[in-house]
């Protein structure tokens, strides 16, 4: 970052010109690569209208109650194991770390929950074939306490890749 002075000069007689004195510049690629960093590309995708698609997410989401527990959206996210970048290990099985960030919006677009994470995974070698070609559903589930309509978004970082993907899907929560 540095200092860029502005010097504004008016050719016309008894005009007067107002204007900051100068900006503090960054270049353009700094300004991307420092704003598409870790959390904030994760968030990034999370609040895009547009799906994030370096890593194909699939999103399923449920509404659900039960006499003993409130009303709930259950949702079943479907990551594909190809997507996802995987170290090997010392005793010979993959592992992958990861980000997954999901929040409910309500109808008026504020969140209501919000469920933030960070998984390591391990695959023993004699399931990492069947783990590439299947993927594996990750569920978790959203207490709502009102009935309304939802926007439920989630988005995913691989943390070896960087790569990001995101779903959405809209659930109803009935009275």
């Amino acid at each position: 970052r540095r200092f860029n002075r502005l010097d504004v000069r008016v050719t016309r007689p008894g005009a007067r010109v107002r204007y900051r004195s100068g900006f503090f510049g960054v270049s353009d690629d700094n300004a991307r690569r420092s704003a598409e960093t870790g959390g904030r590309k994760l968030l990034s995708a999370l609040m895009s209208p547009f799906a994030a698609n370096e890593i194909s997410l699939r999103l399923n989401a449920l509404f659900g109650s039960s006499a003993a527990q409130a009303p709930f959206i259950r949702s079943l996210l479907h990551i594909p194991a190809k997507d996802l970048t995987f170290i090997d290990e010392p005793d010979g099985s993959k592992k992958a770390v990861f980000d997954v960030l999901a929040v409910g919006f309500g109808d008026n677009g504020i969140p209501v929950e919000q469920i933030s994470k960070t998984y390591s995974m391990s695959i023993k070698k004699e399931q990492f074939a069947a783990a590439l070609q299947k993927g594996f559903v990750y569920d978790f589930t959203f207490p709502m306490k009102k009935p309304g309509a939802y926007q439920l978004r989630v988005a995913l970082r691989d943390h070896t890749s960087d790569k990001v993907g995101s779903a959405n899907q809209f659930v109803e929560v009935p009275n």
